[in-house]
């Protein structure tokens, strides 16, 4: 099967096109709101809402942490086939389509009454952001971006970042002010007014389904920085699990997502733990959302700089230290350390972790490659809130746990180093035939 060539879609709206930008900007824009959607069901949010659901319905931290878990498991079992799809079809409706539904699930929650409604809308949300929207993202930036992946890649983090910055001030507001239910149904409207709109009108599969070429350049460059092929190579699925790059980078992911799944949920019960108030702990985890739109354009640039192989071990590095000061945090000058340091680093692992397969495999199956990866990355995610909790009602502390991480990290990025340089393929495989965005 030959190439094909580009199909009749629907145009981006002129504004797309206005003083010659680049369409795949305003792409990246548009992924940038509907990462800012998907933030409703991360754990820093669900982290807010710890206290007040523990105090009306006196669930412990590991009943809660476990609605968290069951979603992220069942997206790791469903993400294969919805990168398969994603791949073929495009981005374009499963996002727009997906935060539609974020937003219903958001004002189910405001009315629940019981753990296992809980468990259902909660687990629901978080599935469909892991098992599509994560995917989603990567598949979009990807397939636009080869040479500015890393700054793209960064931008649409802007939109991640800000969401775990404002979300829980709004959830702060409404619990003053109102209560949980007000609060859920906060982030829902929040969501129908920022994030539904955007990915309909304005994404789309690929640039060649638009007569475009990624980056908007007449024609890609030999090499990008850090060694990997401008012209993006194409691999099949079964050509990738054949590497050992691919166990290898699997492998030191799947320590970022254990360690990021536990501590983001922790974090501010932890502060709170040790003396600081839930207004403190909050503001704390605020301005480490902030810091991490800095850290995630900083990301970005390193992988423009060092590549995926070395940047991504160097912000672990970043995150081993600021685990440390968590672990020993005693004041709030020390909470903002580690609300600047963390969100440094976790900022910058972000668009690392979603490029790093489409950077050593290319963009053309990335969604399939993402979403066989995703049974191991999600699984170990879900994993990391559980562990987080049991550890918690147990000891009635998370200090063993952070101590834990700290070597888990060092693993990790030990093991991303044994990677390698992005391997060549052992065939060219054939783009499949495009589909309608």
């Amino acid at each position: 099967m030959h190439p094909a060539s580009p199909q009749p879609t629907a145009p981006l709206p002129r504004i797309a096109f206005a003083r010659g930008a680049y369409a795949g900007w305003w792409v990246a824009g548009a992924v940038a709101l509907v990462g800012f959607s998907r933030v409703a069901f991360f754990n820093p949010v669900l982290g807010v809402f710890i206290d007040p659901l523990q105090q009306e319905f006196d669930w412990s931290r590991a009943e809660i942490a476990g609605a968290l878990s069951l979603g992220t498991l069942i997206a790791g079992l469903a993400a294969p086939f919805i990168g398969h799809w994603i791949d073929r079809w495009g981005s374009r409706w499963f996002m727009a389509g997906t935060v539609a539904a974020l937003v219903l699930l958001l004002l189910l929650l405001a009315s629940m009454e019981t753990l296992w409604q809980f468990y259902v809308l909660f687990g629901a949300g978080r599935a469909l952001v892991t098992a599509i929207l994560d995917i989603a993202i990567v598949v979009t930036v990807s397939n636009w971006f080869i040479r500015h992946r890393g700054r793209a890649t960064g931008l649409t983090m802007v939109g991640t970042r800000a969401g775990m910055a404002v979300m829980p001030l709004v959830v702060l507001l409404f619990l003053s002010v109102a209560d949980w239910r007000a609060a859920f149904a906060a982030l829902g409207l929040l969501l129908l007014v920022v994030a539904v709109a955007p990915p309909y009108l304005l994404i789309r599969r690929r640039p060649e389904d638009l007569g475009l070429t990624p980056d908007g350049d007449r024609r890609a460059p030999a090499h990008t920085a850090g060694g990997s092929p401008a012209s993006d190579p194409r691999w099949t699925v079964r050509q990738v699990l054949r590497t050992r790059a691919f166990w290898f980078l699997l492998a030191g992911m799947c320590a970022l997502y254990f360690v990021g799944g536990a501590t983001n949920l922790a974090m501010a019960s932890h502060l709170q733990d040790n003396g600081l108030s839930q207004a403190t702990a909050i503001t704390v985890v605020t301005v480490w959302a902030f810091v991490g739109i800095g850290g995630g354009m900083a990301g970005g640039e390193l992988r423009e700089r060092l590549g995926v192989r070395f940047a991504l071990p160097l912000v672990m590095l970043l995150t081993t230290g600021s685990l440390t000061i968590l672990l020993t945090v005693e004041n709030v000058w020390m909470a903002y350390l580690f609300a600047i340091t963390h969100g440094l680093a976790f900022g910058a692992q972000l668009p690392l972790t979603q490029i790093a397969l489409a950077d050593y495999f290319g963009r053309w199956s990335v969604g399939s490659v993402r979403g066989v990866s995703a049974p191991a990355l999600w699984g170990i995610n879900a994993a990391g809130p559980v562990t987080a909790g049991l550890v918690f009602d147990a000891r009635g502390s998370y200090d063993l746990l952070f101590v834990a991480f700290i070597g888990v990290m060092l693993l990790g990025a030990t093991v991303i180093l044994f990677a390698g340089r992005p391997p060549s393929p052992p065939q060219t495989a054939r783009e499949p035939a495009a589909r309608r965005a």
